[in-house]
């Protein structure tokens, strides 16, 4: 395996591109090195204020940078809170590795390039633990490494992979009370849940799963989107639950995607094998194979897919084909917390095939989308009007 840098891995890490090895890399360095812990919490915390300072002052990209790296250099001057975060021991590699997650920044913008309202950006790691008694815990500040939740159990907080239950092996007697974890709109979050099993939730969703599993069954509980990897047990099923609907498995990877306002159950098999049952109707399904259960007309039915196309936003894109603009539309609501109308319904099944990536501005993304669809964008606040365009990639914003 290549070794990088820590500053390679962490540029990476922030571009969303770092591969599986590069990231038990980096999270290794992380847990072991506390100079690389340092550098990397300083670093994604200088990549935050950096973005903050273009937001809140409507700079260019290339603004927001100039400003960003006097303030660097002057670390003793005005700004003592980022003196007190970065320190001027470390201020040169911050900037230096930021010139690699800002790539654009490194030349001058060009005027028709500079956008003076703020731009909306991507979704990034928000989450919401809450506990059976109804207290809660803030996943996206908490800076704690291990949590005590109030029924004895203890949660490792990994910078990296998020929440890790251990497995306890005290035998009680009891019933594991189950845990809440909730991810807004414009959010996501991963954990691994007691039995080994890695969980991606997706925007908008929630998951409910008990600390410990017991019995002679693994059972969750989920609204909205995550992928699943599932730790394989044959002594104990593997059984999600989404409303009525049931999938069971041994061990296995594959997505599930179940918001209430799709009316649809849609789960996409990677590998291994899944039986899905709502009420008397059963699929198993094969690596490749998705089923799709139709709560409109309570039909079931089953298709091979392309898995990419499904699972691709646990690895930082949305991959599309000939997918529909009100698809898309739906998906992008959720990671940029906004919302899509169409000024005509013809413009809901425009079908658009690409790849975008999940940290790129919603312009950015826009941009790709009307380059090959001939649709117009007009942004006026949190709101995107679709329309028909004379030239295509257009993208305009109302006066609010």
């Amino acid at each position: 395996m290549e070794h990088k840098t820590i500053y390679e891995l962490i540029a990476e890490y922030s571009n969303g591109t770092l591969s599986p090895a590069a990231q038990e890399q980096l999270r290794h360095l992380i847990d072991n090195d506390k100079e690389a812990r340092k550098l990397f919490r300083d670093i994604r915390e200088a990549e935050k204020l950096l973005k903050t300072i273009q937001a809140q002052e409507k700079l260019s990209p290339q603004e927001a940078w100039e400003n960003f790296s006097e303030t660097l250099t002057h670390t003793r001057r005005k700004n003592r809170r980022l003196h007190r975060i970065i320190g001027t021991a470390i201020a040169a590699s911050v900037a230096l590795i930021l010139l690699f997650i800002f790539p654009d920044t490194r030349s001058t913008y060009a005027p028709e390039q500079q956008v003076a309202q703020t731009q909306i950006e991507p979704g990034s790691v928000k989450a919401v633990l809450s506990y059976a008694n109804g207290e809660t815990v803030n996943l996206t500040s908490s800076a704690s490494s291990r949590i005590v939740a109030p029924d004895g159990s203890t949660i490792v907080n990994d910078s990296l992979e998020g929440l890790q239950y251990n497995k306890d092996n005290r035998e009680t007697g009891q019933t594991a009370p189950l845990h809440m974890i909730t991810v807004p709109p414009g959010g996501e979050y991963r954990f691994t849940l007691s039995d080994g099993t890695r969980v991606w939730i997706n925007s908008s969703s929630e998951i409910q799963f008990p600390s410990q599993f017991s019995g002679n069954t693994r059972e969750i509980y989920m609204k909205g989107e995550i992928y699943l990897e599932v730790t394989p047990d044959k002594s104990r099923p593997f059984i999600v639950h989404s409303g009525n609907d049931r999938i069971r498995v041994l061990g296995t990877k594959f997505n599930i995607t179940a918001y209430p306002e799709e009316q649809k159950t849609i789960t996409t098999l990677v590998s291994g094998s899944v039986e899905f049952e709502h009420n008397n109707s059963k699929i198993r399904l094969s690596p490749g194979e998705q089923s799709i259960m139709d709560h409109t007309t309570d039909k079931l039915e089953k298709q091979k897919v392309d898995v990419s196309i499904y699972t691709s936003w646990i690895s930082g894109a949305f991959e599309y084909e000939n997918m529909p603009l009100s698809y898309i539309a739906r998906q992008l609501s959720r990671w940029y917390d906004v919302q899509f109308t169409f000024e005509a319904a013809e413009f809901r099944e425009h079908p658009f095939t690409g790849i975008v990536k999940r940290n790129q501005t919603l312009e950015e993304v826009l941009t790709i989308i009307g380059k090959t669809t001939n649709i117009k964008f007009e942004i006026s606040g949190r709101n995107i009007i679709i329309k028909k365009a004379e030239d295509a990639a257009n993208i305009s914003r109302l006066n609010n």
